[in-house]
């Protein structure tokens, strides 16, 4: 792998050469791995309780068995079970509880080359689901009633590493990049992220402080020890009151005209960022984002109902004698009015120590930001109405909307579903997903 980029940039081989050692911690013993360096791929993604979509997780989790099992030793079935050595049964746990576990009930396993939950793992999968109403449950005031099946439109979380020895190659690059395809074509996905990071320990709440310090020496690096916990951010939720503000209606979606409760935002941009629908929507549609992303080193693919886009031909680590890496800056200038101007903690509470606290990771996800950056816009109260993407050459139909146009028409929300349409007849619904509005498309 080669960079046609003038100013001095580190491949991935060249970044393990030359700053491997420095983004490596030992146990006294110096045995024992404490930090790796790794590529890490986090998606969050929808309806995590549904049978459908943990058949999807199960899927991501023994295709990731398939390519790297030779590493893979140890993990566990539960949130409060033991991190331990797995057997053949012990693997066949992992994969029952996550397709057995009830709706009503969260799935919470690993699968890790580390046999224990404090030692790094270079390799590991890693799941946290959402969880969905077991019975329907009545709101104070009794105006809404939450069905059976109701989830209040909060995310899962699935989670990759691999080393970074695996990317020194273009045959392990290819093998990170399309396992992150196979997770986002089998799960409906918000958004993500993926790229260079420091591997810690599952117990990670010790190195912190050194995945800080690591992340601010190598800014290409992502502070995600905690990346479970960035499924709030991402969600997006609104609710209806009455006039006595009991609450009305709760919609895990964005309802026009309705109060935000949750508006949804992206972390920040690394080598790949990950948009769902809803995010893309708000960047002026797929066209618009691909025009504003035209550049022959910036990749934009469409899976399912998500949009992934590279910065670069390879992860770039931001060592001090690289600078910001470009096609970073490049992709945060369009993407970054989708974070959040007051984001929460990447790290818990650390007295004493440097961490990511509010304040430093206000900061650590404005890194890309050029000088003079606009401040980033707060969110409204209520849902504005949905805007057609900005793309005239192609015509547009909202579900339940007459037909402006007989032919084929795609709906990138209901899993590109493809229909055939004759000119006045109502447009297919539903009319709204988790993600929002659905918006059919005239195929060319």
């Amino acid at each position: 792998m080669q960079s046609n980029d003038p100013r001095p940039v580190l491949t991935p081989l060249q970044a393990h050469l030359h700053h491997g050692d420095a983004m490596t911690l030992y146990a006294p013993d110096g045995e024992r791995p404490l930090v790796l360096p790794g590529v890490i791929g986090t998606v969050f993604f929808e309806h995590g309780a549904r049978p459908e979509v943990r058949a999807g997780i199960l899927r991501c989790f023994d295709r990731f068995e398939e390519l790297f099992g030779q590493e893979l030793k140890g993990g566990k079935a539960a949130d409060l079970a033991k991190f331990s050595r797995k057997t053949a049964a012990g693997l066949q746990s992992i994969r029952r509880a996550i397709v057995e576990t009830p709706p009503s009930g969260e799935v919470s396993v690993a699968r890790a080359s580390a046999t224990d939950q404090d030692t790094a793992a270079a390799y590991q999968i890693e799941t946290l689901t959402n969880t969905e109403f077991e019975e329907e449950g009545v709101a104070p005031g009794g105006l809404f009633v939450a069905p059976k099946g109701f989830d209040a439109g909060y995310l899962s979380y699935i989670k990759f590493q691999v080393p970074l020895r695996l990317v020194t190659d273009d045959e392990g690059l290819k093998l990170y990049e399309t396992f992150l395809r196979f997770v986002c074509a089998n799960l409906p996905v918000r958004g993500g992220y993926g790229g260079l990071s420091p591997l810690l320990p599952y117990s990670y709440h010790r190195f912190m402080p050194a995945e800080y310090e690591l992340a601010k020496r190598f800014i290409g690096l992502e502070i995600d020890s905690r990346g479970f916990a960035q499924s709030d951010e991402y969600m997006t939720t609104s609710r209806e009151l009455s006039a006595a503000g009991t609450l009305k209606a709760s919609h895990p979606y964005l309802k026009p005209g309705a109060d935000v409760t949750r508006w949804g935002f992206i972390k920040s941009v690394n080598w790949y960022t990950v948009l769902g629908d809803v995010f893309v929507e708000r960047l002026g549609g797929e066209d618009k984002l691909r025009a504003d992303l035209a550049r022959p080193d910036i990749g934009i693919e469409r899976i399912g109902q998500c949009v992934l886009i590279r910065a670069g031909a390879f992860p770039r680590l931001g060592a001090p004698e690289e600078g910001k890496p470009e096609p970073y800056v490049f992709v945060n200038s369009v993407l970054r009015v989708l974070r959040n101007p007051e984001p929460d903690s990447l790290h818990l509470h650390i007295p004493d120590l440097d961490h990511a606290n509010p304040t430093e990771t206000v900061r650590w996800e404005a890194r890309f930001d050029l000088p003079g950056a606009p401040p980033i816009p707060k969110p409204p109260k209520f849902v504005p109405p949905p805007r057609p993407p900005v793309s005239p050459a192609q015509p547009i139909a909202y579900a339940g909307q007459p037909c402006p146009q007989t032919g084929d028409w795609q709906a990138p929300r209901l899993r590109n579903r493809i229909e055939r349409v004759e000119r006045g007849q109502p447009m297919p619904g539903p009319e709204f997903t988790s993600s929002g509005a659905v918006v059919w498309f005239l195929m060319r």
